[in-house]
């Protein structure tokens, strides 16, 4: 996870927040709370996962390395939704339980609580960070 704040108090500030490969970029701190506060409602579905998910490549974090960039603005709906594991059969593996989080358009998919709290914990981050230094967006 990493954060830059640019254009601190001008109407063109913004937070970058890489979240792995993923680059997505905030104005206003009403929206980072909002998506903050919609994770956060998620913990008791998080609480089904696995505590990590063995076996994953670590990521190169930073916007240099990201394969998609997301601008989210205004208040968007969060919407939390656990999707149950599945038992291996004989013609399909296993599926790990994961929490589904649709923050407006762009949905996460979270596999493990390790991730589930890096993510919450970057979002919390964000709202901070960006109520510190408020815009016109938010009056």
């Amino acid at each position: 996870m990493r954060l830059d704040l640019a254009h601190v108090g001008t109407p063109e500030q913004q937070l970058g927040l890489s979240l792995g490969t993923v680059l997505v970029y905030l104005r206003s701190a009403l929206t980072a709370r909002a998506i903050a506060d919609g994770w956060r409602d998620a913990a008791v579905l998080a609480q089904a996962l696995s505590p990590a998910v063995t076996g994953r490549r670590p990521l190169v974090v930073g916007p240099s390395t990201v394969s998609a960039l997301v601008r989210l603005a205004g208040v968007p709906q969060v919407i939390a939704a656990a999707e149950p594991g599945r038992a291996a059969t004989a013609t399909r593996p296993a599926v790990a339980p994961m929490v589904r989080l649709r923050v407006g358009p762009v949905t996460w998919e979270v596999c493990d609580a390790t991730a589930y709290s890096c993510l919450l914990r970057a979002w919390r981050q964000a709202a901070r960070l960006l109520g510190d230094h408020p815009t016109g967006d938010e009056d």
